[in-house]
């Protein structure tokens, strides 16, 4: 089975660092609907907080693994 997990790639100030979430997804378009969810919410908090962001890229990474795990929201 193929998942697929959100990461994102954020420098706010002189600050740069990798983020993932802890779900992943079996759909690519979900994953990538939340990359697209989760650079809006950095958006925000740096625009609340006064932090500039200078580069912020997202992506989704592909996994093949066990088909025993289960996607968010899957039961």
């Amino acid at each position: 089975m193929t998942i697929f997990i959100p990461v994102l790639w954020i420098c706010i100030n002189a600050h740069c660092e990798f983020m993932q979430k802890r779900d992943f997804y079996t759909s690519e378009e979900v994953c990538k609907e939340e990359v697209r969810h989760q650079k809006q919410k950095m958006r925000e908090r740096a625009e609340q907080t006064g932090g500039e962001i200078k580069q912020l890229e997202g992506t989704c990474i592909d996994a093949t693994v066990d088909k025993n795990l289960r996607a968010k929201g899957e039961q």
